[in-house]
């Protein structure tokens, strides 16, 4: 299991990306910008955690590319 937050920024098309907390992604939002998601077992089962908080989530391109749709 991995620990996953979403930024609480959106993005100019209007979603709020997960990342996965593991220093991999080159494109991190600023750590006051981070909404904790918890612990989940995949990308699916966070950004389905984020829509609860942010309806229009997306996994992040670049740490999520599996979760990421646009």
């Amino acid at each position: 299991m991995a620990y996953y937050y979403v930024n609480s920024n959106s993005q100019p098309n209007g979603d709020h990306e997960v990342h996965i907390d593991d220093n991999s992604c080159p494109h991190p939002p600023a750590h006051e910008n981070r909404v904790s998601l918890g612990y989940h077992s995949n990308c699916q089962s966070a950004v389905a955690a984020a829509k609860n908080i942010y309806p229009q989530s997306n996994g992040c391109y670049w740490c999520n590319n599996a979760c990421h749709t646009n």
